[in-house]
């Protein structure tokens, strides 16, 4: 081995080390060593046993060094709704929601969670063998992002936020305004669906355009090779960026905008070093998500002040962190009711179905365990173990989770082949949805796909679309 070799070897494997220390011994022993009280146990070892594989797998990903955000984005969920939280929850006996479980009710969906990670492992692994194998001769098409159809886009969101901002209260009510007074504005009666779609329309196609946009700023050299391109192209990034400092204001975004938003710019614009950038955002997300992540939605209520409290009482207390709580909630469920064979699953694939014309539409899957439950708060979360669990029971678990480890590896192939091609469409859309998936893994599913669905439109709509050559036709 070449010395550089052999010196980058040894580093990674060095920062490889530290991360899980910190990830499998320092953190969870930090978290558990502040708590009261300790209820160790058969689920307080399974829920140690995830800790232990999330973390194993991130400083795996650590040490590889390279740019798979979807599964950096997975691992990051997985280790701290999936690991961290029901460890210290279960430890504790303390949880977000009211209930209290029966130790094998416990055992049995961290059991869950084990049995999606290897299905999760196993789909990826499968992605990568058959793009390995096929390489871009698995889709059809082939797409480039085109300056044209980017610049119609940013014409069209200031269109469709000016009549969106009047569908939704007047201008007056939107611009500047906190998720508060967005709530207090809107009609309770309007219906849904039409409160999604002007809500998409005032936010995303600003979104889209200004990230597409900075990302071919990011590449000028390439794509702004004309005279006077840099200057027009620069004058829309301003514009686009104005556009979006009122449509998708801090204050008034939903946090999975929000965070969608930030990660996605970060994710653009920061250089990646092989040897520390895994390690370093693995870390920075980690600290975001335990410690500031409850913070981020400070402006829901007019009132609210920011209380600051220590980790283990916000792990345990707060209803940001219910993901393993309601995947509880849904053996509960499953156990009395029995699975939906399917039925939750088409509710999420025809979301955009108005209730009017399919009067039994499944309500999303959180809202439906909590309502059997009988909680009087509905809006909870149900991520992806718990979608399969409701849906087929452990065949669903296994068939979810394997799939979409199957379909995101695909996307985190092409996007890392993208940067050795230079190819620019899928090297915006990845970072896009790689960062929303930390919202979509955490479900409900029936929300996530009704709120990604229009990002990978809009997006869509900004590339040149051609037909690759035949399969069977000779190299």
């Amino acid at each position: 081995m070449p010395p550089s070799s052999a010196r980058f070897s040894a580093e990674s494997w060095f920062w490889g080390f530290c991360l899980l220390c910190s990830l499998t011994v320092l953190a969870p022993f930090t978290i558990l060593v502040h708590s009261s009280q300790l209820n160790v146990g058969m689920p307080t070892f399974l829920a140690t046993l995830s800790t232990l594989y999330s973390g194993a797998r991130l400083t795996l990903l650590s040490i590889e060094g390279r740019k798979k955000l979807f599964s950096l984005t997975f691992w990051i969920f997985a280790y701290v709704w999936m690991g961290l939280v029901p460890l210290i929850q279960l430890s504790t006996g303390e949880f977000p929601w009211p209930g209290n479980y029966d130790e094998w009710i416990a055992a049995y969906s961290l059991a869950i969670v084990l049995i999606g990670y290897v299905a999760y492992d196993a789909g990826s692994w499968l992605g990568d063998k058959c793009y390995s194998r096929y390489g871009g001769r698995l889709a059809p098409y082939s797409f480039s992002l085109s300056k044209s159809r980017t610049y119609l886009l940013s014409v069209f969101a200031l269109v469709a936020a000016t009549v969106a901002v009047q569908q939704l209260g007047g201008f007056d009510v939107i611009v500047g305004a906190s998720r508060y007074t967005l709530d207090q504005a809107a009609d309770p009666e309007a219906p849904k669906a039409g409160s999604l779609i002007w809500d998409t329309l005032l936010r995303v196609p600003a979104f889209v355009a200004l990230l597409i946009t900075w990302w071919m700023w990011l590449n000028r050299e390439q794509l702004l090779t004309q005279r006077g391109q840099k200057v027009r192209h620069m004058a829309v990034l301003i514009y686009l960026l104005m556009l979006n400092l009122v449509v998708n204001n801090p204050m008034s975004l939903n946090r999975f905008y929000l965070g969608t938003m930030l990660f996605s710019f970060l994710f653009v614009s920061l250089g990646w070093n092989r040897r520390r950038s895994f390690s370093v955002w693995v870390v920075g997300l980690v600290l975001t998500f335990m410690i500031a992540f409850p913070y981020a939605d400070i402006f829901r209520e007019e009132s609210q002040r920011l209380n600051v409290a220590p980790v283990t009482v916000q792990l345990t207390s707060n209803g940001d962190y219910d993901a393993f709580q309601q995947l509880a909630n849904t053996v509960v469920f499953v156990s009395a009711d029995g699975s939906t064979s399917g039925y939750q699953l088409l509710g999420a694939l025809f979301f955009w179905v108005p209730r009017a014309l399919w009067h039994d539409k499944p309500i999303g899957s959180g809202q439906l365990v909590a309502e059997h439950l009988g909680y009087d708060f509905t809006n909870v979360s149900s991520p992806l173990w718990a979608e399969g669990y409701i849906n087929a029971g452990l065949v669903g678990v296994a068939v979810f989770l394997l799939l979409f480890g199957l379909v995101t590896s695909l996307l985190q192939q092409g996007y890392l082949a993208s940067a050795r091609k230079q190819g620019l469409f899928i090297g915006g859309l990845v970072p896009i949805l790689a960062s929303f998936q930390l919202f979509f893994v955490r479900g409900d599913l029936q929300n996530g796909i009704a709120y990604v669905i229009p990002i990978i439109l809009f997006y869509v709509l900004t590339a040149t679309v051609r037909r690759t050559p035949s399969h069977n036709a000779p190299p």
